[in-house]
């Protein structure tokens, strides 16, 4: 089946999360770019979630009367008489699941019926590897997408053949990102002096994103007169107050904590080196790919789709956990012929990434599997 005879062809994106996590953008990301293909696509969520209402915002037609966070079991049954009656008066062809409760669902909502199933996953813990998973994997879904090399070795252990993996990672428009043009002056309202370099840690605080290593790592800095630090995210496990403490512990006076902000841009446009010391999580790393975007160099932990995502634009792996090696990536990074070496060649291979490329990629998965089907 060629690309052009998938128009004909409607599928369901399914993302139940309760908030706007990297696995629900990067299922929105695809949803979005096969309409613009000219693709049939639905998304299903939970009701009122954020990832729902960016769906019905970008105009996507939206399923979320099915509250799959209910473990009531007779309502899960009668949910699953709902989605076999959406598939049929739709015609849906293909179930696109995204979370691991969406991928059992889906898998029995279409049992008996002549509907193929596509994962992606796009989850940092792995799979339990039992004998009733390993058949549920093996016999649930036609193809298997993930967003990083490091998880293949999960998925052939469940017993998935190769040929039956795909690797896709996220992309960016990094012209969203690149053309981006402040309202404010963040540096002068921060209070932050122009000959400073900015050194910004951007996520949810919460010890998993290895926050509190960052703060460490300014007792290492040889040069620590020279660098602002900025800490920026939203109070998951960890409070800003708590961190503020710590850096009070470090005698840390040049740095800022910003809390959640609404358009991470306003950050980046002042950043000169990002930090990601993830102790886990990661497995799509979307602040890597924004920070990209706009040509920062990047410190990251090798933890999971960290690596794969910053080695290729000269960015520095350190051991996660490891304060002193953050130092002294911060301190190469900082030496102006490695920074601007290292900035030239993000530039210059950031403008190739094509985000259409993301979708190609799937529409070929979808041909294939449609074909064998």
């Amino acid at each position: 089946m060629g690309i052009e005879s998938l128009r004909h062809k409607s599928i369901l994106i399914m993302a139940s999360v309760r908030w706007h996590n990297a696995s629900a953008s990067y299922a929105l990301l695809l949803a979005k770019g096969l309409e613009k293909h000219g693709m049939r696509v639905s998304f299903f969520g939970i009701p009122h979630s954020p990832i729902i209402k960016e769906a019905q915002m970008a105009g996507l037609q939206v399923y979320d009367e099915i509250d799959l966070m209910d473990k009531n079991p007779i309502k899960y049954l009668k949910n699953i008489k709902k989605l076999r009656q959406i598939v049929n008066k739709d015609y849906i062809d293909m179930l696109h699941p995204h979370i691991s409760r969406d991928h059992t669902f889906a898998y029995l909502s279409t049992l008996g019926r002549s509907i193929p199933i596509i994962r992606t996953r796009t989850d940092s813990i792995p799979p339990k590897n039992n004998p009733i998973n390993r058949f549920f994997y093996v016999n649930s879904a036609k193809q298997y997408i993930i967003s990083a090399g490091y998880m293949l070795p999960v998925l052939k252990d469940m017993g998935i053949e190769e040929r039956s993996i795909s690797i896709v990672p996220p992309e960016i428009n990094y012209k969203i990102f690149s053309n981006y043009h402040p309202k404010t002056n963040l540096k002068k309202e921060l209070g932050i002096p122009q000959n400073k370099i900015v050194i910004s840690f951007i996520g949810r605080l919460d010890k998993i994103k290895g926050v509190e290593y960052f703060i460490d790592s300014y007792s290492f800095l040889r040069n620590r007169d020279k660098f602002h630090f900025i800490i920026s995210g939203e109070e998951i496990n960890l409070t800003a107050e708590y961190l503020r403490k710590a850096a009070d512990h470090q005698k840390i006076e040049n740095i800022s904590f910003l809390g959640r902000v609404d358009d991470v841009r306003e950050i980046l446009s002042i950043t000169d080196i990002g930090v990601i010391p993830s102790v886990g999580s990661e497995a799509i790393c979307r602040i890597a790919l924004e920070m990209l975007s706009f040509g920062i160099p990047i410190i990251g932990s090798n933890v999971n789709s960290i690596p794969e995502i910053i080695s290729e634009f000269d960015g520095v792996v350190v051991n996660s956990g490891e304060p002193e090696e953050i130092a002294d990536a911060i301190e190469k990074l900082s030496n102006v012929v490695e920074y601007n070496k290292t900035k030239n060649n993000i530039r210059s291979k950031i403008e190739n990434r094509n985000p259409d490329k993301f979708i190609t990629s799937y529409l070929d998965i979808y041909s294939k599997v449609f074909d064998q089907y």
